[in-house]
Parts: structure tokens; sequence; C-alpha cells
């Protein structure tokens, strides 16, 4: 679980600790990686637009799982800059952590991402300079106060038509700065220099930036339980709740906006995130194999949660029944918030179905409506296939590819290899279908320690990592959430 501190509040050790894991992440070449994500990304469909906030949610907790992996530690979270407590001579800008601001010329010449020791990247990926910073040269003399903060705290509803930057009332604009008194946007300006182009995540500040403005959704979120994320559907394409969202890859938290609402459900705590949410209750027993349970969504917004208990390894078929479109979630094994899968319209009508190979263990299912304004009833039921899993295809190292199929809407495939040498690896796929691949492991599909979209050749997905010994699990989708399509997949060592 991650835990996000206010920057100026930390220990020297936690500032180590941090700078370390990026230095480590940039050294392997992933934090530009990062950098390259958001430079390439299309303007419209991340900034000025309703998946502003939830594109930079998923953003920040894909490095921040990096920095996790690097430093060993799984609670290592980005620290947040309190705009209201960190201007030009907070602590944060000191040189064991992100180092002041720039010289006459702009260029930063302290801290451990000083000119020498780090380099920005253009939107080509190559080689730009140093780190640039311009405090308050840019317009903005000051840096959001926490009247401000309040004011837009109390913003409803999330977003509104036409879903823009002329959007008002919307708390998403108030707090991206576009209307109001600007938040996000501010932040951007003040510091000035490379923090300015679409590849401002060159400057660490950016995560630190972003993660204040996710602390604030978060609050917002507490504070207006029935406020959900608008538009649920009939907005532009990837900014309605179940759309794919521009450029973020998938993993096991999903890359649509419905994915990444829950901040609990993601592992991300913020050290003083109030408004305290209201105690939940205990997940309702369901017993696998007995008839469905009887449920209902009472309240606009509610979440049922439910548990199972799975003595053996083995494909099971979670699903919904009733009237009601219902959009259900699996976490486990033994982990409330580890998310395994989701699913919204598989099963019959419009309900929900996940039909999955489960090891033993204790598994939770979320169950809420798909529209945050419905209400009704539906019933749950937990079911062992009892037919043998299916193998998992397994992949040679230096072997020859090996070709599948996504046949169907919202499938995604498992391979399995194995790692005997600590090297570097390339997992890749070719062909004319548009793939998206995740990488998990050593030794567990759960864990995710890489992701890809377009990284091969045309819309094919590539993932070059070092690996250790172990067994690893790529899983292969279509971009398309109702994509289907031909590819060959294979690993390379070297």
């Amino acid at each position: 679980m991650a835990i996000r501190k206010d920057a100026n509040t930390l220990t020297a050790a936690e500032r180590a600790e941090f700078v370390t894991a990026i230095l480590a992440v940039k050294a392997e070449g992933i934090y530009d990686q990062f950098v390259l994500r958001h430079a390439n990304a299309i303007m419209s469909a991340i900034h000025r637009c309703p998946a502003f906030l939830p594109w930079h949610r998923r953003f920040i907790l894909d490095l921040e799982r990096e920095l996790q992996r690097v430093s060993g530690n799984p609670n290592l979270g980005i620290p947040y800059w309190n705009w209201p407590s960190g201007g030009a001579t907070a602590s944060m800008w000191n040189s064991d952590l992100l180092g002041g601001n720039g010289d006459a010329g702009g260029v930063v010449r302290t801290g451990p991402f000083r000119a020498g020791q780090w380099t920005i990247i253009n939107a080509s990926g190559l080689a730009a300079g140093p780190l640039m910073r311009e405090f308050g040269q840019n317009g903005f003399s000051n840096l959001a106060t926490q009247a401000e903060i309040d004011q837009v705290m109390s913003v409803t509803p999330y977003d509104r038509s036409p879903w823009d930057m002329n959007s008002n009332p919307s708390f998403r604009n108030q707090l991206e700065g576009w209307v109001g008194p600007n938040l996000h946007n501010r932040g951007h300006v003040w510091v000035g220099g490379s923090m300015l182009p679409m590849t401002s995540p060159n400057d660490p500040v950016f995560f630190m930036h972003h993660c204040m403005v996710d602390k604030i959704w978060h609050e917002w979120q507490l504070r207006f339980p029935n406020q959900g994320y608008l538009p649920a559907n009939g907005g532009p394409f990837g900014q309605n709740l179940t759309d794919l969202m521009n450029n973020t890859p998938s993993g096991p938290v999903g890359s649509r906006p419905i994915d990444v609402l829950d901040s609990a459900a993601l592992g991300i705590v913020y050290d003083d995130a109030g408004p305290d949410p209201q105690p939940q209750p205990q997940p309702l027993l369901i017993v696998v194999g007995a008839p469905p349970t009887q449920a209902d969504i009472a309240t606009p917004g509610e979440v049922d949660v439910f548990r199972f208990d799975i003595p053996a390894f083995g494909s099971h078929t979670m699903h919904t029944s009733g009237p009601s479109d219902t959009f259900m979630t699996l976490f486990g094994p033994n982990d409330a918030n580890l998310e395994v899968t989701s699913d919204d319209d598989a099963g019959e009508n419009f309900n929900a179905q996940i039909v999955r190979n489960l090891s033993a263990g204790t598994y939770y299912l979320r169950v809420r409506l798909y529209s945050p304004n419905s209400t009704g009833n539906y019933a749950v039921a937990v079911r062992a296939d009892g037919a043998a899993p299916n193998p998992i295809p397994e992949l040679i190292v230096n072997g020859a590819s090996m070709n599948a199929t996504i046949s169907a809407a919202n499938e995604s495939d498992v391979f399995r290899f194995t790692v005997t040498a600590d090297d570097n690896y390339t997992i890749e796929t070719s062909g004319a279908t548009d793939t998206v691949m995740t990488l998990h492991g050593p030794n567990s599909q759960i864990p995710e320690i890489g992701n890809d979209d377009d990284g091969g050749a045309s819309f094919n997905a590539r993932i070059r990592r070092q690996l250790a010994p172990g067994e690893y699990f790529a899983r292969v989708r279509h971009y398309s959430p109702i994509g289907t399509g031909s590819y060959s997949i294979q690993v390379i060592r070297g």
C-alpha cells in the first residue's frame, strides 16, 4: 500500500529512498518512457477534458509501482507537493530532494537532478539538455492558497457539458485550472522551464504536483460520495466512464475512468486526506455453488462487497443476474484491495460475469451499478466450473513465435515463460492486431512489472526488461474492448 506524504515532512531517510528510486528508474530508461507517454498523448484526450483526473491518477500510479519495484519497498509512495506551504523556500526544494530554482539562465544547478547529473528529453526521446526552472517568472508569482483549494473543493458536479475547458460549474475544470482560482495549471506555470511543455514529467516535481491534484480529487470524492464521474456515457469518445483513455497502458486496475475511481482499491493512502470515509460493513459471505444471493443498491453510488473461499485451484464463474445493469470487480487472493479483473456486460443482458482460473484462497467481489446515479436489485453467485483449468501456453525463450487469437470481446490471453539467467529479455507481439501487453512475475501472475501498447512494429506491443531467474507471465489483449484478431508472440533473450 502506497503511503503518500507531504514532501516537506519527509525524513532524511525517506528523501534518500525516493531520490534513489527515481535515479534507478531513470538509469533503466523507464523514467523517460513516462515522459514520452505524456508528451505524445493527445492533448485534448488527457487535458481540458473529464479524463484529466483519472488519466493522471493512473499515470502517477504506474510510476509509483516502478519506484516500489526498484526500492523493494511496497509502501513507497510519491510525496505530494502541498502548494500552500511549498513555495521557493520550502524544504522540498533543498538539495537532498528536488534541488532548487534555476540559475539566471534557468538551469538547475543544485540537487540530484542538477545539470550534469540529470538530462531531459524532447518529445522524440532525444536528449534535450539540463533541467530548467524559473520560479514565479511566467505570470504567477504565488502558488495556490488553502482558501482557493477549499473553494474548488466545494464545487459540484464532477464535470458537465461541453466537457472541455469551458465547462462550468465543474470540479474537474476548476481543479485543472481553466476556470476558477486556477490550481493545477498554476503549479506548472509557477515552476516554469521544463514544467511548461508536454514533456513536463522531465521534472520529478511533476509527479509530486499531480499527487497533490489527485489528493484533492480523493478528498472531494470522500466529501461528495454521491457525485460520480461524468459523463457516464454520451460524451466525447475516450471520456465516458467505461471508455479506454488515450495512451494509458492496461494492467490490473485497467485503463478506463471506472477502473481508477477508488483510491483505496488501488492501494493509495494519503497521510492527511480527510474527511474520513464512513466505516464499511463486513463483506457478505458467498458459498461457492450455493443459490444466488439477493442484494440491492439502495443508494446512488453504493458498492456491495462479498467474499468467497476457494479450496483448490480451478476455473470459476462469478456472475450477477436480474434487471439491474451491474459492474463487478474481483479482488484477491487473500487481499481485498488487490484487483484481479473486472467486467460490465459479459453476462446475460446487462449483467456482469467473470470466468477465471483461481488459486486457493479468499476472494472479494465488489458490485455496483453501471450508472453512479442508479439504484436497483440483483443477485450474485459463484460456481466452480468443474472442468480442469486450461493450461497456460509456454513460450520458449529464443524459440519460435506462438500464434494466438483474441476471438471475443474483452478476452485476454496469458502465456508463461521461464528465465534461467539474469539478462535482458524482449517480449513482443507481431501481426495486424492492435495488442496491449502486461508482464507479471516472477513466479506469480499478480504483480505487474511492465506494460506496453505500441512499443513494437505498427500497433504491436513490445516489452524489454532485465529479468532475474524465475517464471514470468505475459497477458495480451486487444486495445479495443470489443476488438478481435490474430497475432504472434515470442520471447527473445539479449
